[in-house]
C-alpha cells in the first residue's frame, strides 16, 4: 500500500545509496528550481516516524538544494534492505546507467547482508559472471581503487586476478592509460608467461628429485663440441652404444612450443669414458642474428597470447543473435578465394567449429565434432548464417600459428583484417600480417620455421609455408610446419643470456 504526501524534503533520510556520486549537475538543479519535483519519489516510515528514501536520491538532494518547502513522495511498506538496494540497482539503471564502480558496490552491500551471487544475480537481473567478477574486485584493496578511478570492471577483475604482482599490475595500469585497446592482449600475455615460468621450474624441480644438477642457459651450449658438457644424444659409449637418461648427471630445462623440455647432460663426458662422434655443426651467432632471435622468440609469444585472445574474440561474435554486417558476403568470398582453408573448417577442424559455436570442447564434453556439427546446422530454427560463419572462421583460425606472422600469407591477413572490421582490436604481431613491412630481399626457399628457442650458436634459421591460395600447393601446410618446429626445438636451446 502507498500513500502519496507532500513532505518538506529537508525532513527526509536518505540512506547509503548505490550510486557513488548524485551528480547534481546545473541544468538538473535549475529544473528542479522552475519546476519542481514533478515525479515523486518513493519511500518509507519507520517505527520512530522518520521518513527514509527508497528511490530518488538525486530528486531529493536537488530539492533541498533549492530550498523547497514540500516535494510528493509516495510513502510504501517498508522493504527489507536488500530489497531495497536491488530495486534500486534497476531503477538507477533504468534512468541513468550506473557506473562499474558503483554497481560492484551495490554487490558487495547486498553479500555483507548474507546475500548470494546467485541471489543477487536473479534480484539485480545481473548476470551471474558480473557479480562474481565485481565481489572478487571488492575484495581486493588494489582492484577497488583501480575500479573506482574508472577502470571497467573487466579490467579490474584482470588487476584482481595479478593481485600481489607489482610488476603485472603496473605494466597493466599502463597498457589501461596508454592504450586500453591492447589490455586484453598484454593480460594474456602475462598469464602465458606466468604458466611458461611455472611449467619450466617445475620440470627443474623433477630433474633435482632425480638426482640432477640444473645447467643454466649461460653455462651450457649444445654447439660447444670441445667443452666437458654434452647432451646425451651427443655421446656414444666406447662400443658405439646410444647413452640413456640414466647416464646423465645434469639437466638443461627450457620452454619451448609444446611446453617445458628437458636435455640430459653428461658434466664431464671424456672422465665418463664416453665419445663424441661428428665434426663441429657451426660457429657462434652474430650481434645481429643474436638480435633476430630474440626477435622471434618475442614475437611468438605475443602471437599466443594474441591467439588465446583472439578465439574468445570469435566464440563472443557468434553468440550474437544476428551474424555480424557482411558476414555472408565475407563467406561467399571466403568460398569463393580461400577454398582449402574454408574446407578444413568444415571437415578436419568441425570440432573446433563446435568449440566456437557451443563453447565446448567436443571431445572433453564427451561428444563427436562432426556429430555435434551436423546436428547444429540440421535445427529448422538454427541461426543458419552464423553456423556457416563459424566453420568458416574456424578453417581461417586453424590455419594461422606462429609461423603467421613472418610468413606473409594473404589468407590470414584477409581473416585478421575482417575480424578488425568486426570490432577486435589487432595486437602489435597481428598488426605484422595485416601491415606487412616492405620487402627488400626474397625470402629464402625452402628454409624451416623459426622456433620459440635460441641457442648462442644456432645457425639461421628462416621461412618455410605453403601458399594456401595456390590450389597445388601442399594442402596440410600447418602440420608440416609444426613437425619442423618441433624437431628444431628438440634441437636447439632457448638461451636468452647468451643472445643478449
Amino acid at each position: 500500500m502507498s500513500v502519496l504526501e507532500q513532505i518538506n524534503p529537508a525532513t527526509l533520510t536518505i540512506d547509503a545509496n548505490v550510486r557513488a556520486e548524485a551528480n547534481l549537475d546545473k541544468a538538473f538543479l535549475a529544473s528542479i528550481k522552475e519546476h519542481g519535483v514533478i515525479q515523486p519519489v518513493v519511500a518509507h516510515r519507520t517505527e520512530d516516524g522518520t521518513v527514509h528514501v527508497l528511490y530518488g536520491q538525486r530528486r531529493t538532494l536537488a530539492a533541498v538544494e533549492n530550498n523547497l518547502d514540500t516535494m510528493p513522495v509516495y510513502v510504501v511498506d517498508s522493504l527489507t534492505e536488500a530489497d531495497r538496494l536491488a530495486k534500486q540497482i534497476v531503477e538507477n539503471d533504468q534512468r541513468r546507467e550506473l557506473t562499474d564502480n558503483d554497481r560492484a558496490e551495490a554487490f558487495h552491500q547486498l553479500s555483507l547482508l548474507g546475500v548470494s551471487a546467485t541471489q543477487i544475480a536473479r534480484k539485480t537481473g545481473a548476470k551471474k559472471t558480473t557479480v562474481d567478477a565485481a565481489l572478487k574486485v571488492r575484495a581486493d584493496d588494489t582492484a577497488t581503487a583501480f575500479l573506482a578511478a574508472g577502470m571497467t570492471l573487466d579490467m579490474a577483475a584482470v588487476i584482481e586476478e595479478f593481485a600481489g604482482d607489482t610488476e603485472a599490475i603496473e605494466k597493466l595500469e599502463s597498457i589501461a592509460k596508454e592504450a586500453p585497446q591492447s589490455f586484453d592482449h598484454t593480460a594474456q600475455r602475462i598469464r602465458d608467461d606466468r604458466k611458461r615460468q611455472a611449467e619450466v621450474a617445475a620440470a627443474k624441480a623433477d630433474a633435482v628429485t632425480a638426482g640432477l644438477t640444473i645447467m643454466e642457459d649461460s653455462t651450457w651450449s649444445s654447439y660447444d663440441y670441445k667443452g666437458p658438457i654434452a647432451d646425451i644424444r651427443d655421446l656414444r659409449t666406447k662400443t658405439g652404444d646410444l647413452l640413456t637418461a640414466e647416464d646423465a648427471n645434469a639437466a638443461y630445462v627450457r620452454s619451448t612450443y609444446n611446453g617445458p623440455a628437458t636435455t640430459y647432460l653428461n658434466t664431464d663426458w671424456k672422465a665418463a669414458g664416453f665419445v663424441k662422434p661428428g665434426a663441429p655443426r657451426a660457429g657462434k651467432m652474430t650481434e645481429e642474428e643474436k638480435a633476430e632471435r630474440r626477435t622471434v622468440i618475442e614475437n611468438n609469444r605475443a602471437w599466443d597470447a594474441a591467439e588465446v585472445v583472439r578465439i574468445e574474440f570469435v566464440k563472443g561474435l557468434l553468440k550474437g543473435k544476428t551474424a555480424p554486417k557482411n558476414a555472408l558476403r565475407f563467406i561467399a568470398h571466403a568460398m569463393g578465394v580461400h577454398g582449402y582453408t574454408i574446407a578444413d573448417g568444415l571437415s578436419k577442424y568441425s570440432d573446433f567449429s563446435v568449440e566456437l559455436l557451443t563453447g565446448k570442447e567436443p571431445k572433453a564434453a564427451g561428444f563427436g565434432g562432426r556429430s555435434e556439427l551436423a546436428k547444429i546446422t540440421s535445427r529448422p530454427s538454427g541461426r543458419h548464417e552464423i553456423n556457416a560463419l563459424a566453420m568458416v572462421l574456424a578453417g581461417y583460425e586453424k590455419n594461422t600459428g606462429r609461423y603467421t606472422w613472418r610468413n606473409g600469407s594473404s589468407t590470414a591477413a584477409h581473416y585478421l583484417t575482417q575480424l578488425a572490421a568486426w570490432g577486435y582490436n589487432l595486437s602489435d604481431v597481428e598488426r605484422l600480417v595485416t601491415h606487412p613491412a616492405p620487402v627488400e630481399a626474397p625470402a629464402q626457399e625452402n628454409a624451416p620455421v623459426p622456433e620459440d628457442t635460441v641457442s648462442d650458436e644456432s645457425p639461421e634459421l628462416a621461412d618455410a609455408t605453403a601458399d594456401e591460395d595456390d590450389p597445388a600447393a601442399d594442402p596440410e601446410p600447418v602440420e608440416y610446419l609444426e613437425d619442423i618446429q618441433a624437431e628444431q626445438e628438440e634441437m636447439i636451446g632457448e638461451e636468452y643470456a647468451a643472445a643478449e
